[in-house]
């Protein structure tokens, strides 16, 4: 009984620990405006690092917001229309669902505090290799 009662305890304080730090985690992205700082790829392939490479390029000067509501805005000075979507937080996961012909892309967050966030997906190259790209913000 002492062991079942110990589980159903510890059970319950694991379910409100992390449903606080998500909140916490919803708490921080939605805190105000993301500055875009780098994009890196752990990939070899060429191909792979000029396109991260235009993608960094595009992004420079781009902002974040993540809205409470459950869309976000992407804007960058080098592209006419911002990006648009829908975002969830599961866990460590940040999930963004783009408005339009976009593909929807999971990202694992390495890095959230009141001043950076840092998260990284990953993707299959024409190989099948894996490989990982990581985006920086900052506030």
């Amino acid at each position: 009984m002492r062991n079942i009662i110990s589980g159903i305890v510890m059970s319950l304080f694991v379910m409100f620990t992390l449903t606080g730090c998500e909140a916490d985690n919803k708490t921080l992205l939605t805190d105000g405006v993301w500055t875009f700082q780098n994009m890196t790829t752990d990939s070899e392939d060429e191909t792979i690092v000029a396109l991260i490479a235009l993608g960094k390029a595009l992004l420079t000067d781009a902002t974040l917001e993540f809205q409470e509501g459950g869309t976000y805005i992407i804007t960058s000075p080098l592209v006419d229309d911002p990006s648009t979507g829908d975002w969830s937080l599961i866990g460590e996961q940040i999930i963004m669902n783009p408005d339009g012909d976009e593909l929807p892309s999971t990202s694992n967050i390495e890095a959230l505090t009141k001043d950076k966030l840092s998260y990284k997906e990953t993707f299959v190259d024409g190989q099948m290799n894996n490989y990982t790209v990581t985006t920086t913000w900052t506030r």
